[in-house]
């Protein structure tokens, strides 16, 4: 007899929870990325501080 659990299946199977944990993952580090750079162009003009830092705003 053949248990209930066993699985007979070779491929991965990718959890629902999973995919979604990693699109928000991505996007997360997207959204970090982005802000690294615009505060990288905005302390590089003239509205800004002129030294151009990533963290420099926030100080």
């Amino acid at each position: 007899m053949m248990s209930r659990f066993a699985t007979t299946s070779s491929k991965p199977v990718t959890d629902v929870f999973t995919a979604m944990t990693g699109i928000a993952a991505l996007i997360l580090i997207l959204g970090c990325l982005w802000l690294i750079f615009h505060n990288l162009e905005f302390s590089a003009s003239g509205e800004g501080r002129t030294d151009g830092g990533v963290f420099k705003i926030l100080d």
